[in-house]
């Protein structure tokens, strides 16, 4: 069944007349539930509790949640750690300076266009 450009923007106008949900309000799923709670969770564990004391407190309040499941969805709220690695540097684009002509040898995997030599 197709739809009309009519309908379709009848349905449109009515989703923009949709009021805010209050944040407070809006569903979240167990991961960002964790992300949350992670200050919480981890002030605890350094108070001295494990992981499945934490998952069994949690689900006592009605996160249904398993250990192995909090174990995962902590390690993936911790911020991204910048790698010790620096980038490469830029490579100059030539040597010597423009009048030289010189230029540094390509890339792995690109290759200098060169004039067609007179014997193949």
């Amino acid at each position: 069944m197709g739809y009309t450009i009519e309908q379709i923007e009848t349905i449109a106008a009515k989703l923009r007349e949709l009021p805010p949900i209050e944040k407070k309000k809006r569903e979240v799923n167990k991961q960002s539930a964790i992300v949350l709670l992670a200050k919480e969770i981890t002030a605890l564990q350094k108070r001295g509790y494990t992981l499945d004391q934490i998952a069994e407190t949690l689900r006592g309040e009605g996160l249904e949640i398993t250990t192995p499941i909090l174990k995962n969805a902590l390690q993936r709220a911790k911020p991204k750690k910048k790698t010790d690695t620096p980038p490469p540097p830029a490579r100059p684009k030539e040597i010597g300076g423009p009048a030289s002509g010189a230029t540094l040898p390509p890339k792995s995997g690109s290759f200098i266009p060169r004039p067609d030599r007179d014997k193949l």
